[in-house]
């Protein structure tokens, strides 16, 4: 049963609410073409007291919302909860904002972390610290603290986090084999001892058979951001209010050039075409991709197959720890009409016992910490079998700026990133990393763009020029 009354009982503390906050900026959604929602109900707000909550995902999420809805709405019968549900986060965000505009957003909604700057600026959600607060949710140690931040602006947490899920790496242990690959003088590799990014090239290079690689990483910010940070570098010059990426300075560039060896080497990784014909993922369910770079959601998608064998690792380290998080929120409308049952219902999706059967789907990683150690999350004896990976990579997340632009940004660079996977030639590689960086300050400080000429990140020189 699904109650206000699970909740944790210790209240936050705003100062340390606020030190979190500070950690935290905005960041901004996508256009999108107008989404096909669930017929029913409806995500208009009702007049009879019903809260509408909008919420997507793969089906069994969206039906295990759909369950504490029910759960809520039986034990709260002059409260009930109706839920909305759509596919993914590009079609539920595109029907938020032309629900916003026609004056009928629903009373909660799921959020990804860069969706808030938008929302924030748009003055869309209601605060929710004070809320909860105020309802003694544990704010101490109760909570992912990574995903407390990721939701924090203008000192104030605008949004619950309920799932924060890092990025690890997803091997097939048919394909790589750990125990033959450690570094001489070194320990074992294990899902606890991790491995260096030369340990992953060579674990990459075990797979031999014709028309099988042995990884996969995307050209994206994303997936390359916490390869740049492990050796050293910064992918901004600043993580609260940056004005350029700094893929060029000399700690980043030489990080770069280190993780460009491996996913660069045609031995090891699948060409740009081979990719575009046949998807990364694809290829590993079919046994002829050794390693892929994936969050806690991919672990549900593997599991459909029941004969593919799969694991989990940290990524790898070129010096320190260092991964990203996929990150989603529940959030108040700040037009919702009755605030006080939806902070209500969002105090619930917070217990461990609403945690636990989000866990249980095998696609979420609860916010709630405690929930982290339950059976629910952990599923012992189903793969992969080193679940504890993603609780040890949490401590290691470094997230990106939430800028409202970022999504646009990483739009623009999608081609030049892609080139410095795939093109054959790209020395001197400092002059292409430059004009990325230089390409990025018109979505980052678009005041100082305004007075210096643009730049084409594609147009780097070539050695012959």
């Amino acid at each position: 049963m699904v109650d206000a009354s699970s909740v944790r009982r210790s209240v936050a503390s705003a100062v340390a609410l606020v030190a979190v906050a500070a950690l935290a900026g905005g960041c901004t959604s996508r256009e999108q073409e107008p989404p096909q929602a669930d017929p029913s109900p409806s995500a208009s707000p009702t007049d009879d007291g019903t809260l509408d909550f909008a919420v997507y995902g793969p089906k069994a999420v969206t039906d295990a919302y759909r369950a504490l809805a029910e759960q809520w709405t039986s034990a709260h019968p002059e409260t009930p909860v109706e839920v909305t549900a759509y596919d993914d986060r590009a079609q539920a965000s595109a029907a938020l904002a032309e629900q916003r505009e026609a004056g009928e957003a629903p009373d909660l909604f799921l959020a990804d972390r860069q969706d808030l700057g938008t929302l924030v600026q748009d003055e869309a959600v209601r605060r929710v610290d004070d809320l909860l607060a105020a309802r003694e949710v544990d704010f101490g140690d109760g909570f992912s603290r990574v995903g407390l931040a990721a939701f924090s602006d203008q000192a104030a947490l605008q949004c619950m986090p309920v799932d924060v899920s890092p990025l690890v790496v997803y091997y097939n242990p048919q394909l790589i084999e750990l125990d033959q690959i450690a570094e001489e003088g070194r320990a074992a590799i294990t899902a606890e001892r991790g491995w260096t990014i030369s340990e992953f090239g060579r674990a990459a290079a075990q797979p031999r058979r014709p028309g099988v690689r042995g990884l996969y990483v995307a050209p994206t910010l994303e997936q390359i951001a916490p390869f740049v940070v492990s050796g050293g570098g910064q992918v901004v010059d600043d993580q609260v209010e940056p004005t350029t990426l700094t893929l060029s300075d000399d700690a980043s560039r030489d990080s770069l050039e280190r993780l460009l060896e491996v996913v660069r080497d045609p031995g090891l990784t699948f060409g740009q075409e081979a990719i575009e014909r046949r998807s990364a993922l694809s290829r590993f369910k079919a046994g002829k991709l050794g390693m892929l770079l994936g969050y806690r959601d991919l672990t549900a998608e593997l599991r459909r197959d029941p004969s593919l064998t799969f694991d989990v690792m940290p990524l790898p380290v070129l010096g320190s720890g260092a991964t990203n998080a996929r990150i989603t929120g529940a959030c108040i409308s700040a037009g919702s009409s009755d605030e006080a049952g939806a902070a209500d219902f969002l105090a619930a999706l917070t217990s461990r016992s609403a945690q636990d059967a989000l866990a249980a789907t095998g696609y979420v990683m609860p916010a709630n910490t405690d929930s982290l150690d339950d059976e629910s999350f952990l599923q012992a004896g189903q793969r992969p079998l080193h679940s504890q990976v993603f609780l040890r990579e949490v401590r290691d997340v470094q997230l990106l700026p939430a800028t409202a632009s970022w999504g646009e940004l990483e739009d623009a660079l999608s081609g030049a990133l892609e080139d410095l996977f795939y093109e054959p030639v790209i020395d001197p590689l400092e002059d292409r990393l430059t004009a990325i960086d230089e390409a990025s300050v018109p979505f980052l400080d678009p005041e100082a763009a305004s007075q210096s000429p643009s730049v084409d990140p594609s147009s780097s020189p070539s050695p012959s020029d």
